[in-house]
């Protein structure tokens, strides 16, 4: 995202990330494209943390300690107030039955890790847009 254009939607964003350092980075670059972020180091507080803040966008790691990505998306989907929000799911895996669970399960996109952080801003953007 070019520096000082504003978000076309300030949101509420859950990132769910077991890699600490990926972890703040992301969280760095969405608060300073203007969102609000919550983070959460593994499946089960991620599950915990999107009960109790109702973000507008949700990403998931798809390896995490305790729950992994996909079981987290499916047990948020499970419930009436994830029905629309929009899970992004992120991931170093390769495994194509391994993401394909991911979206079975209700997210709307993944991207590969390493990834260009102008790439994730897009994404993000959109699916904000289409939430």
């Amino acid at each position: 995202m070019p520096k000082n254009k504003q978000p076309t939607h300030v949101a509420k964003i859950l990132i769910a990330e077991d890699q600490a350092d990926l972890r703040q980075m992301i969280a760095l670059t969405l608060e300073l494209a203007g969102h609000q972020v919550v983070a959460a180091q593994d499946g089960e507080i991620a599950v915990q943390q999107a009960k109790e803040t109702l973000p507008d966008l949700i990403i998931l790691d798809l390896h995490m300690p305790r729950l992994n990505g996909a079981l987290v998306c499916e047990r948020l989907k499970a419930l009436d107030e994830f029905y629309g929000t929009p899970i992004l799911i992120i991931s170093a895996v390769a495994n194509t039955d391994e993401v394909q669970a991911g979206l079975n399960a209700g997210a709307r996109e993944y991207i590969r890790k390493p990834f260009e952080l102008d790439h994730f801003m897009g994404r993000v953007e959109a699916l904000l847009t289409q939430a």
